[in-house]
């Protein structure tokens, strides 16, 4: 059985940027959404480390725990006096884009960064993943995030 050392929780706001969409252009390799995931990587890296304790350590093997917060496209509502309230048919699960593998892939990557190296030396580390994505049932919008050492 895997016990757990030290666990951090911490909640990132904004849209999650997905990685891994990427198009050639002469002899570079150019993400599709380079601004934007440069911007959402920093976030959450930024966020990760002001949320890491002092005795962490950034070489455990890690379970990763992510929940994706997206908002509701304004056609699942109804109009005018109905505009809160969802339709019969609006979809209960966000099986639209981005990819969770995608959106996972940022966020390790912000936290395993070969650069920043913020709460992982690698992102090899993670052993265990959960993750879900949906839509906002209140003002959130981001991801919230579990990172828990494993022993």
């Amino acid at each position: 059985m895997i016990s757990a050392l030290s666990s951090i929780t911490f909640s990132v706001l904004g849209t999650p940027v997905p990685q891994g969409s990427v198009r050639a252009y002469q002899s570079r390799v150019i993400a599709n959404n380079a601004e934007a995931l440069a911007s959402w990587r920093n976030d959450v890296a930024v966020t990760a480390q002001r949320h890491k304790p002092a005795d962490w350590d950034i070489k455990a093997p890690v379970e990763l725990k992510c929940v994706f917060v997206f908002p509701r496209p304004l056609h699942h509502f109804g109009s005018g006096k109905n505009s809160t309230k969802l339709k019969p048919l609006a979809p209960k699960h966000h099986v639209t884009t981005p990819d969770l593998d995608k959106l996972l892939r940022s966020v390790s990557d912000s936290i395993g960064d070969a650069v920043a190296r913020v709460l992982l030396h690698n992102d090899s580390q993670i052993c265990s993943i959960y993750a879900t994505k949906r839509y906002a049932t209140d003002d959130f919008l981001g991801v919230h995030i579990t990172v828990t050492q494993l022993n």
